[in-house]
């Protein structure tokens, strides 16, 4: 690794589970011997990127990330990057994409981008819910949520919305262990007769599951080829929101290659 990858490897330990961390915490992490983390943590001190308690000894960010991140956020806002990402992926797949958070209810659009590109598209309703069970979106999140969440979210009777609706806990748990091995959930007219739905999780700061990025694509218009292109756009589309977000997990997608 370069001295400027070591040196930022170094910022990536802290998040908002962990404020702050010493030299010995540092150097156990990153599996490296303390002088050389101290060297490091010296030269980030020195910039303004780190500060160190003078009780604790402890570090923890300094006011030069600040002025980074309020300079992100006035030039490149999150709310752009997440509809530029978005847009790109209906360029590629000719079709409506739409990203959603989790709610204790289920899941709730957050960005929406249709495509002009073809006459018959799928409308996307911004104040829907997304039911976990039924929809594309929900069972991607499930797919990435912990065993004990899963559990508890499963622990419910599930409304039928068509004729091809999972509603037992079986089935439903079915399609999230499909959703965990090829990386991608997809769900053929299971909330809307004639919708298709394809989704993969994306996660936040904190390296836990926040949602789902999705394509929606007119039943009939799907074939094979339209499935292999959207999940291989798709995992990409899932990282970049993730990266946006601040994650570093990353949606192993690899499965759809």
């Amino acid at each position: 690794m370069s001295t400027v990858e070591k040196a930022l490897e170094i910022l990536d330990l802290f998040h908002t589970a962990r404020p702050s961390v010493g030299l010995s915490e540092a150097a156990r992490l990153l599996n490296r011997d303390k002088a050389t983390v101290q060297r490091y943590l010296s030269a980030l001190e020195s910039q303004g990127f780190l500060e160190q308690d003078p009780l604790s000894k402890a570090y923890h960010l300094g006011p030069a990330v600040t002025r980074l991140a309020s300079v992100r956020n006035l030039t490149y806002p999150v709310e752009v990057a997440v509809k530029n990402v978005l847009s790109d992926l209906v360029q590629k797949t000719g079709e409506t994409a739409h990203l959603s958070h989790h709610q204790k209810a289920g899941l709730s659009d957050v960005a929406i981008v249709e495509t002009s590109l073809n006459a018959t598209r799928v409308y996307i309703e911004p104040a829907d819910i997304l039911p976990y069970h039924a929809t594309a979106s929900g069972v991607a999140y499930l797919s990435a949520v912990e065993p004990a969440r899963l559990d508890s979210l499963l622990d419910q009777s599930f409304r039928r919305y068509t004729d091809t609706t999972p509603i037992s806990r079986e089935s439903v748990m079915t399609l999230v262990e499909q959703a965990k091995a090829s990386g991608f959930a997809l769900m053929l007219g299971t909330f809307d007769h004639d919708v298709v739905g394809m989704a993969a999780p994306v996660f936040n700061h904190l390296d836990a599951v926040c949602g789902s990025i999705a394509v929606a694509t007119p039943l009939s218009r799907f074939d094979d080829k339209a499935r292999d292109t959207i999940a291989l756009h798709l995992r990409d589309s899932a990282q970049a929101i993730s990266r946006i977000y601040g994650a570093r997990r990353q949606p192993a997608l690899d499965a759809a290659e």
